[in-house]
């Protein structure tokens, strides 16, 4: 009965001297969790948009919020022929410098846009089509920073 004792008291023992170790290591896990690099944040731009087809324009805000590695939900707030609108869908590209293009639904989402241009110094420049069927017929241009 000693033996058994003394047998699990060594092992008790070396239980003992490995929890200090235990708690560094998941220190150390948290803290390098915790120190990655932040996570994008939501964006919010405005500008404006022209309506060619129309001969329409009016002022456009747009937030995209991060869902991956370059890539965003997008929601477009604007007026047109005075009744408020809000398209929203999906962005792909860069914020800051490069490519952006989307799609974005209407209200109702019978009817598809799509966005895209270059970002430069952290300014938008671009055009948007609808969809119909398989073509995208131009519809105008559009600005944010």
């Amino acid at each position: 009965m000693l033996r058994v004792y003394g047998g699990l008291g060594v092992y008790l023992g070396e239980a003992v001297k490995k929890v200090p170790f235990m708690l560094f290591l998941v220190v150390v896990l948290t803290v390098v969790q915790s120190v990655h690099a932040p996570a994008a944040e939501e964006r919010t731009l405005t500008g404006e948009f022209q309506w060619e087809e129309a001969g329409r324009s009016g002022d456009l805000r747009s937030v995209f919020t991060p869902t991956g590695e370059g890539t965003w939900d997008v929601v477009f707030y604007f007026k047109f022929r005075g009744e408020s609108h809000i398209y929203a869908g999906t962005a792909v590209g860069s914020l800051s410098q490069g490519a952006l293009r989307g799609k974005v639904f209407n209200e109702s989402r019978k009817r598809t846009f799509t966005f895209e241009g270059t970002v430069s110094a952290g300014v938008f420049e671009g055009s948007h089509a609808e969809i119909h069927g398989n073509s995208a017929s131009e519809t105008g241009t559009l600005s944010l920073s």
